[in-house]
């Protein structure tokens, strides 16, 4: 099986934790949820495009400008996944590794 890294942006969180849900997981006897599923996910966020200005005391001058979209990044277990597809229409592409990489998986092949 082959690895493959693909990145994501969302409308918000909750598309992503529900598309999380549907790979596989369990809750163990504390309430905690971990996933059934071999696949790894970084929630980026609301990444930052400019960073905000602070003075000494660091009282906010200029708020930072965030992305507008929820970034995620996955790193498929198996590139054959069915589940791919449930996330395809929230691909997409970029021309770099971008803000987050996988150690010993690329984004983009040498």
């Amino acid at each position: 099986m082959a690895h493959i890294v693909k990145k994501y942006e969302f409308e918000n969180e909750s598309i992503v934790d529900s598309l999380i849900k549907n790979l596989g997981v369990d809750t163990d006897e504390d309430g905690n949820e971990y996933p059934t599923h071999q696949n790894a996910i970084v929630k980026i966020g609301y990444f930052i495009l400019t960073d905000g200005e602070y003075d000494d005391e660091l009282n906010e001058i200029t708020p930072p400008i965030l992305y507008d979209k929820f970034c995620v990044d996955v790193c498929w277990y198996d590139e054959n996944d069915n589940a791919i597809n449930d996330w395809s229409e929230f691909e997409i592409s970029i021309d770099n590794e971008g803000i987050h990489s996988f150690a010993g998986v690329k984004y983009i092949s040498d």
